[in-house]
């Protein structure tokens, strides 16, 4: 019993040591000595890729530049990350992770699939399901599940103030991979 108080009272000393992140709505690694880095910052741009003349339908894609990320994590030993989100906000409202579709020179990321009718289609196969835990008012742990393949990922954000569709619209998205 006295163990298990002992770590217990550890375990919330060592999340209270946890430094409070500059900026709110943006991951950033956890890491071992309780520091907090960042993870690549890139600036994506919305590409349509129209299939068969527009009969096969379109998908909606952000893209980033460079087949690969700076930030690179192990399957082995997938990285902590932490949110600061402002109060009474859901964190898994506010941006998805997905896998890349990696071409050429850039990686894609798949945002929306329709029909030639307009149809939406799934596009649940690019998407990790995350957890989040509380660890105190305004941050929250988030929590990869098991068995994450290696590739290229992105925090994607959900909504933005601007139009999306607007010509030279840039969004920034944090972007890792995996190997």
């Amino acid at each position: 019993m006295k163990t298990l108080l002992i770590a217990m009272l550890f375990g919330l000393f060592a999340l209270s040591k946890i430094p409070e992140p500059e900026f709110t709505e943006r991951p950033y690694v956890l890491n071992d000595d309780n520091t907090l880095s960042n993870l690549e910052r890139a600036d994506a741009s919305i590409d349509i890729k129209v299939k068969g003349a527009g009969y096969g339908g379109s998908e909606t894609y952000y893209s980033a530049f460079g087949k690969a990320s700076t930030v690179r994590f192990n399957t082995t030993k997938l990285p902590r990350m932490v949110v600061k989100v402002e109060p009474s906000t859901d964190p898994a409202e506010l941006f998805i992770i997905s896998k890349a579709d990696v071409k050429s020179d850039r990686r894609r990321f798949l945002l929306t699939s329709r029909s030639l009718g307009g149809k939406v289609r799934d596009t649940g196969q690019t998407e990790i399901a995350l957890e989040y835990r509380k660890i105190r008012d305004g941050l929250y742990e988030i929590t990869f599940p098991n068995g994450i393949p290696a590739g290229e990922y992105a925090f994607l954000p959900l909504s933005s103030d601007a139009n999306p569709f607007q010509m030279g619209h840039k969004v920034k998205i944090s972007c890792f991979g995996i190997d």
